[in-house]
Order: C-alpha cells, then structure tokens, then sequence
C-alpha cells in the first residue's frame, strides 16, 4: 500500500513543482491577469453572479502581491510592503462584504487600501512593460489587464463610497436590506462599476452622475487616471516595437 502512496506523492510534487514553473513566466502571470479580470467583469453583464466578480477582485490582488512581486527589482522592503499592502486589500473588501449596511464605515479601510494598490500596481506594471525587450502577446494582454483593473478598482471604491455616503450617485438608491450585509445589496454596485468604465474611458453617457464631493472627485480622478496609464503605456510599446524592428533590421 506504501508504493500507490508513493506514486501519488510524487506525481503531486511534480504537478506543484510545474505549476510553480508556470508562475514564475512573466508570459503566464500576465495571461492570468487578464484572465483573472475577466472573471471580475462577469457580474456586470449577469448581477446575480457577482459573488464572481469579488472572486476576481480576490484573485487579481494575491496574483500580483503574492506571484507576480517575484519578478520585480524592487527592494526586498518594497516588496514586502506590497505583499501586505495586496492581503490587506483582499481582508478589507471581504470584511466590508458581509458586515451590515448601518454599519457605513466599514467601507473605509477598502477604499484607502484599494486606491493605494491599483495606483502602486499600476506603476509597476508599466515599469514591468518598460524592461521588456519586445512586444508579445502576453504584453499586450497584460497592458489590456492593466487598463481594465484601473477601472475595476474605480468601481470597487466607489461602491464603497456609495455605503458610506448614500446618494453619492444618482438616480442609484441604496435598498432598505436593515441589518442585511453589504454583499446582500450587490446587485447596485454592477451599475456603480459600468459608471466607473464610462468615467475611465471618458464617455460620459450622462446616465449616473456623482452627486456630493467625494464622489465628484473620484470620478475625476479616475477620468484622469485612464488616459494617462494608456498614454505611458502606448508610449512603452511604441518604443519596445519600434526598438525591435531597429535591431531587425540590423540584424540583416
């Protein structure tokens, strides 16, 4: 009985030892990224999955704290920094979830630590982008991923927002659920994450509007937020193309 347990304890050590080289390519880590984010998306289009969307959120967080930080040149202090800052993101949105809606401030501790790490996550994917030698397919979907988390994260600080000051954005109303949990009135915050994308991509359809200040400038800042990470970001592949078809040409 000793040899089948042996067979299986070795075939699981190489399954984990392959899984574990697969995450340690930048191709497959950006790969996942994007398809992680698309699984944070689906609650959009079908609001009785959105459980999905806070699984995607979850998986985008440890994916880039917790996997992707090995690839960085960041100091060891920096990285560590961002481990924690990425478990406490995903601690503070599970907590904000399933506490009750009275309880108005508890979307707080989400919001700061969200903001934090899509701006610090998105800087070091660009910089990511700015070592590449040549443009991939991998890149272009992790500079899509990119884009799309900016927005996703916009949607998830202001769904908070919107608990913590009701009427942020109109026509939307929060339901009277009483001592029901935040996750139990999900089915609003779709509506909050289309108007986010319609605040990143600068489209302003005119449909939800923010209402009290903090929400104005919210919606501003990610307005902002959105054209600049696309212009370094084309500015990074432009560069990385053209670099490429230069030493192609050399090559000749």
């Amino acid at each position: 009985s000793s040899l089948p347990n042996l067979g299986a304890a070795t075939v699981a050590k190489v399954l984990v030892g392959l899984v574990q080289r697969l995450l340690r390519r930048d191709d497959t880590q950006l790969k996942l990224l994007l398809l992680c984010t698309v699984i944070a998306t689906v609650g959009f289009a079908f609001p009785r999955l959105v459980w999905a969307t806070y699984i995607g959120y979850s998986l985008i967080a440890l994916l880039l704290t917790q996997v992707m930080v090995g690839s960085s040149n960041a100091p060891n202090w920096s990285d560590a920094l961002y481990r924690g800052l990425g478990l406490m993101a995903v601690v503070t949105m599970w907590l904000w979830l399933l506490t009750p809606l009275e309880l108005i401030y508890s979307g707080m501790p989400l919001a700061l630590s969200w903001s934090v790490l899509v701006g610090w996550s998105v800087i070091r994917l660009v910089t990511r982008f700015a070592s590449t030698k040549r443009v991939t397919e991998a890149l272009l979907m992790g500079a899509t991923a990119g884009y799309l988390h900016i927005g996703l994260a916009a949607g998830l600080v202001m769904s908070a927002l919107e608990t913590i000051q009701p009427g942020s954005f109109q026509p939307l109303e929060m339901a009277n659920v009483g001592d029901s949990s935040v996750l139990a009135s999900a089915r609003l915050f779709s509506a909050i994450n289309y108007y986010a994308f319609v605040c990143l991509t600068t489209v302003g359809f005119g449909d939800i509007s923010p209402m009290l200040p903090l929400s104005r400038m919210v919606s501003v800042a990610t307005s902002v937020a959105g054209p600049l990470y696309l212009a370094a970001v084309m500015g990074v592949l432009i560069g990385r193309f053209a670099s490429s078809l230069d030493r192609q040409s050399r090559e000749r």
